[in-house]
């Protein structure tokens, strides 16, 4: 972080009195890096600006390599204050500043650092910065990478992104921290990276944050990223301004960018180029560029424009001295300036740093490597956060990724997706071995499915491997919070106890705790008598003997077939009423007797196709098989459930029996080892489409319904749950569960177990008897009236011949509407013949 590393201190020195009308300035740059460049000629235009405007100012500049060490910086800044600097600007970084720190006085635990003043802000607002990327991208775990250092100086920004990644809603899951770049030798360079990037475990997070680097580590970092597979598809790399600001320098070449680099997201400081002031230092300062480094239109950073701003801030402050040419007074003058610089106003405070108020100004460009050099993704503020254009908020172009890919990795890193070993039922859950090796082979189910299916729609990339669990579902579930595993995923129950420590999805498939029972069949030897009661059948053979007493009373003189022995005359007369049930009588002579067959059909017709309906009913239905008091009950071995049963239900423990696979269930029916057994619907819904002789009694106990468990709060939770609602409302969920479940439990069988209540009694039919009763009764009394009547009133009885005839329109009208009857169901006979294959 160069940015916060120029700096300037404060010396005495024997020269000030001999040369009052000057200021002496010296400079420490590192000019084999871009940025150092850059910083040396803003330092020395910045001289040359205030000598052509006010009075002396002398300026010695002192360079130095990379691999400088820091007795060789420690000679050349006393060199320096022999030559009479007043003050240096240490232009490198924070070891090199710490060493020029020591020189201007002796530190005390109060004020380590009395002399040093920073232009940097306290809390710069880099780290804000870095954590606002991560989070616009729902990154949620990061590795951070650093080049550490003997003076502690990450110590103070390190806390700050991880306070600001926590604010967001993520973590630092590692640190890499390499040692300082001076103290490794170039045979041990690649090693040593090598060796740190290898020991990260492959399960954490993909997104690595680089918060400080120098040149050639950065050179190292990414030859050694890119060879152990850390820059392809799923990974995310985001730099600081450390590594930016060489993108346009020879410290990174363009073929290095091109083949190491790519898909990198960077932040650089962001300076206001819209300025006249600026326009002519610009042009100034890539011409000196040139001249003296041979690079054509090389624009100044916020580097060079903090240099530039560090002279004219020591040269007013030196400015406004009095008599007093003392370090103190220089320093004072310094702390209470304010001046307009190229950055905007400069003002210090009273512990050598800008101002807290002002760090709202701080703003960086976002930029992402692609193909030899990058392109601006937009920029970001402290007051504003992103933003695409300086007066246009916003925050979406497309972003060039490791890999080559344009969806936006997830950063997860390998998540480690818990899965059961064993289910009773492998539907949900199926977990396949190699013979051979022993390694999972295959993981399928209809749990598997969905996942697969959430995956497709999310709007990231997820790694992920299953990771068979055996334990208890419970066990699973807390493997969660432990960070054993990342997630679990398959038939797990949403339980309130469990949603305590974890975050559910929303339910991918609907549950229910139900009975589930065997059928029997509804068939026995009396099952023809089921139709009706007892009272209806008894009533129906009286009432059948009763009308073919009446029968052959009235036709036993008219009717040669009632004539003979008695037997005779019996037989007639049941034969008589018998196939009068199959509309196949004989001959009937007798108007009486018309009257009270026309009566009697309409009887038989009503009790015929009411036997048939309710017998149909009765063959097509099966009852269930007989739960009594304190039977054994069976259940899948699941702790809520047998939680539920006792706790619920009334269950005692001794008569709750654990089946562990269908074949189990079946067994055990067939037994009588359990007479009923409780599941959840989903697992009823597998286990009818493999044994259909069973089927669900009583209420459904309602449940959470089946969910996939993440650690909580995490966003993880919140994407799956969206996408589950979206494929249940496109209908992807119902297909996937048509694909794996035949049966749905409104189309099980629906059971008959109180076939004595639905038999029809007499209370459907006692008018119709009454009916037919009454009407034979008063027949016969008529017809007895009239046999007892003297000839000659028998005589007056042709007054009864016009009724007669009304009764014989009746019985015609009757008789051709059952051979019409007839006549149709032959002939739907004949059609479903001909139409049979």
């Amino acid at each position: 972080m160069r940015a916060c590393l120029l700096s300037f201190l404060l010396f005495c020195s024997s020269l000030f009195c001999a040369k009052a009308a000057s200021v002496y300035i010296g400079a420490l740059v590192n000019t084999e890096s871009r940025v150092g460049r850059e910083k040396k000629v803003a330092i020395e235009i910045a001289a040359r600006h205030y000598n052509s405007s006010s009075s002396s100012l002398l300026l010695s500049v002192r360079e130095f390599s990379s691999s400088a060490d820091p007795l060789e910086i420690y000679t050349k800044a006393r060199d320096l204050m022999n030559w009479g600097a007043e003050a240096i600007i240490g232009a490198g970084t924070w070891p090199e500043v710490a060493i020029l720190a020591r020189l201007a006085t002796t530190p005390t635990p109060s004020t380590p650092m009395p002399f040093l003043v920073r232009m940097s802000y306290p809390n710069s607002g880099e780290p804000r910065c870095l954590s606002d990327v991560v989070r616009s991208y729902n990154w949620r775990r990061v590795i951070v990478v650093y080049e550490d250092d003997n003076y502690g100086s990450i110590s103070g920004v390190l806390p700050l992104l991880s306070d600001e990644l926590r604010a967001g809603g993520s973590r630092i899951d590692y640190h890499i921290a390499l040692p300082p770049w001076h103290t490794v030798s170039d045979d041990d360079a690649a090693d040593t990276v090598r060796r740190k990037l290898k020991h990260v475990p492959p399960q954490l997070s993909k997104v690595f944050i680089v918060l400080r680097s120098s040149p050639e580590l950065a050179v190292h970092l990414f030859k050694e990223a890119k060879l152990l597979g850390m820059m392809t598809k799923g990974h995310v790399w985001i730099v600081n301004d450390d590594i930016t600001a060489l993108l346009d320098s020879t410290d990174l070449s363009p073929s290095f960018i091109s083949s190491y680099m790519q898909g990198v997201v960077g932040i650089s400081a962001f300076v206001n180029t819209t300025t006249s002031f600026f326009r002519d230092f610009s042009s100034e300062f890539q011409q000196r560029f040139d001249q003296e480094y041979g690079t054509k239109g090389q624009q100044p950073g916020m580097h060079a424009v903090r240099a530039y701003d560090a002279v004219h801030a020591l040269a007013h402050a030196a400015a406004g001295r009095a008599e007093d040419r003392s370090s103190v007074a220089l320093l004072e003058g310094v702390l209470l300036g304010n001046i307009s610089g190229l950055s905007g106003s400069i003002s210090f405070t009273r512990e050598g740093g800008l101002p807290e108020e002002g760090r709202g100004n701080s703003a960086f460009r976002v930029i992402n490597v692609v193909g030899r050099s990058y392109r601006e993704l937009g920029f970001w503020s402290e007051r504003h956060g992103f933003f695409e254009e300086e007066t246009e908020m916003g925050h979406g172009r497309p972003v060039f990724w490791p890999g080559g890919t344009g969806k936006t990795p997830g950063g997860w890193g390998m998540l480690r997706i818990g899965v059961p070993n064993h289910t009773t039922f492998n539907q949900f859950v199926k977990v396949e071995y190699n013979d051979s090796s022993g390694k999972v082979k295959e993981v399928t189910g209809f749990c598997i499915d969905v996942f697969r299916e959430i995956l497709k729609h999310l709007s990231y990339d997820l790694n992920y491997e299953f990771i068979p669990f055996r334990g208890s579902y419970d066990d699973l579930v807390n493997r969660v919070p432990l960070q054993v595993i990342d997630a679990a995923v398959g038939d797990i129950t949403i339980l309130a106890k469990r949603a305590v420590d974890v975050s559910f999805t929303e339910p991918i498939l609907s549950s229910g705790l139900a009975m589930m029972v065997p059928l029997r069949p509804n068939h026995t030897p009396w099952t023809l008598a089921k139709p009706f009661t007892a009272d209806v059948w008894f009533l129906i053979l009286a009432t059948l003997t009763y009308t073919a007493g009446v029968l052959w009373y009235l036709e036993r003189d008219s009717n040669p077939e009632f004539h003979g022995t008695w037997c005779v005359q019996l037989g007639a007369a049941l034969w008589l009423i018998f196939s009068t049930i199959f509309f196949a009588h004989g001959r009937i002579h007798n108007y009486y007797t018309k009257t009270v067959m026309v009566v009697w059909l309409l009887v038989v017709f009503i009790l015929t196709s009411s036997f048939t309906a309710n017998l149909s009913s009765i063959l097509v239905t099966e009852k269930l098989g007989a739960v009594p008091p304190g039977s054994r009950v069976g259940y899948d071995g699941d702790a809520f459930v047998l939680k539920y049963l006792k706790d619920v239900l009334g269950y005692k423990e001794r008569n709750i029996e654990w089946i562990r696979s269908p074949e189990a269930y079946s067994e055990a029916f067939k037994s009588n080892k359990i007479s009923a057994a409780y599941l959840e619907t989903p697992y009823i819904r597998v286990f009818l489409s493999r044994y259909k002789d069973f089927t669900v009694s009583g209420e459904t106990h309602r449940l959470g319904g089946f969910g996939f468990v993440f650690p909580k709060d995490s966003p993880l939770a919140t994407d799956f749950s969206q996408v589950i609602l979206q494929l249940a409302e496109n209908g992807a969920l119902n297909n996937l569960e048509k694909k794996w479940f035949s049966v749905t439990l409104s189309s099980s069988p629906t059971p008959d177990n109180k076939r004595k209540k639905e038999s029809l009694s007499l209370d459907s039919f006692w008018a119709l008897f009454l009916l037919t009763g009454c009407t034979s009764t008063i027949i016969l009394l008529v017809f007895s009236a009239h046999s007892f009547l003297p000839t000659k009133a028998r005589a007056a009885a042709v007054s009864f011949e016009p009724l007669r005839q009304s009764f014989k329109k009746v019985w015609t009208a009757t008789a051709k509407l059952n051979e019409k009857r007839e006549s149709l169901k032959s002939s739907e006979q004949q059609g479903s013949g001909m139409n049979s294959p």
